[in-house]
């Protein structure tokens, strides 16, 4: 964006909240705007902003679950706190499109607010598919879903007839467990969406938590996977929502702190049960994104799986 292509009939569009911010799109533009709810929490913001700039050089290249690329932040009440992304470390990858300063300003923005690409809601047949799959039948007027959060760690209840809820949808971020995403895929006819698979999702899920660990050196709290769209007719997975991440120092001591995060987290990674399937894929995808040439790294990997297993199985035993 540039200053001159700010038009007054264009506006800032609302599309999620949560108890720390709240995220809107710009109507006539793919960029998204993360806002700070409590003017006081602006920093945080920032430390979010600055985390998904490190994540993005980490994990959009190559990995199964893409991120949101950040462009700027922002803080109204501060004169010298715009920051831009910087240059992408990857070559052959294109130049980030650029908010302004400018442009923020144009906004009249109350509160710290970053820019990053937005991530576009499921294609049309998609969530027409959902739709008539889930929904409550006494719902005739509840939104179409755009996202779906990937809880693969989860068996929903299904409570009413055909396999449908019938006491709360969340249209905008609806939920898909392990059968329902299947469900997706045995409808899906040939030369529309192409999904990918569940064992496909198990590994990028491991694989993401694995470079968050070890490469980023973040313990991953409360970051989420969902389902979006791309262009208009396809799929794509992405993680979203860093502002609770912690930092760690790759130490085999601090292990309890990433298990705290992993259980801490809504359940969207397979339950770490060694003779499930899906976990497997997970683990697997997991110690891949370890280097192979470190063997401290693999040793710490390795230490994490055991101990989330390990936790599960007090869990049931308490149970």
């Amino acid at each position: 964006m540039s200053e001159s292509d700010i038009n007054p009939q264009w506006r800032l569009v609302r599309i999620g909240r949560g108890s720390f911010a709240s995220v809107s799109i710009l109507s006539g533009r793919p960029v998204a705007f993360k806002h700070v709810i409590v003017r006081e929490r602006s920093a945080e913001l920032k430390t979010e902003f600055e985390a998904l700039c490190s994540l993005y050089d980490f994990c959009v290249t190559d990995s199964f679950f893409g991120v949101p690329r950040p462009l700027a932040f922002y803080d109204p009440h501060k004169s010298t706190s715009f920051l831009s992304a910087g240059p992408p470390k990857a070559r052959r990858r294109p130049l980030r499109s650029l908010v302004s300063e400018g442009d923020f300003k144009l906004l009249e923005l109350d509160t710290a607010a970053y820019a990053m690409d937005q991530v576009l809601p499921i294609p049309l047949l998609t969530a027409k598919t959902i739709r008539t799959l889930f929904y409550p039948p006494n719902m005739p007027n509840a939104s179409d879903p755009t996202l779906c959060r990937l809880y693969f760690g989860k068996v929903i209840k299904e409570l009413g007839p055909g396999g449908r809820p019938n006491r709360f949808l969340n249209s905008a971020n609806f939920p898909l467990d392990v059968s329902r995403y299947r469900k997706l895929l045995e409808v899906a006819v040939e030369g529309d969406c192409v999904y990918p698979s569940v064992e496909d999702i198990a590994y990028g899920m491991g694989e993401m938590l694995g470079r968050l660990h070890w490469r980023a050196g973040y313990d991953g709290r409360d970051v989420e996977f969902v389902m979006g769209g791309v262009s208009f007719s396809g799929v794509a997975m992405y993680m979203i929502d860093f502002n609770q991440m912690r930092t760690w120092k790759r130490n085999p001591n601090e292990i309890q702190q990433l298990v705290d995060a992993f259980y801490t987290n809504d359940p969207y990674y397979p339950r770490p049960n060694p003779d499930d399937l899906l976990y497997k894929e997970f683990s697997d995808g997991y110690l891949d994104a370890h280097p192979k040439e470190s063997r401290d790294a693999i040793d710490v990997g390795e230490a994490f799986l055991r101990a989330i297993e390990d936790e599960q199985r007090r869990r049931i035993s308490a149970n």
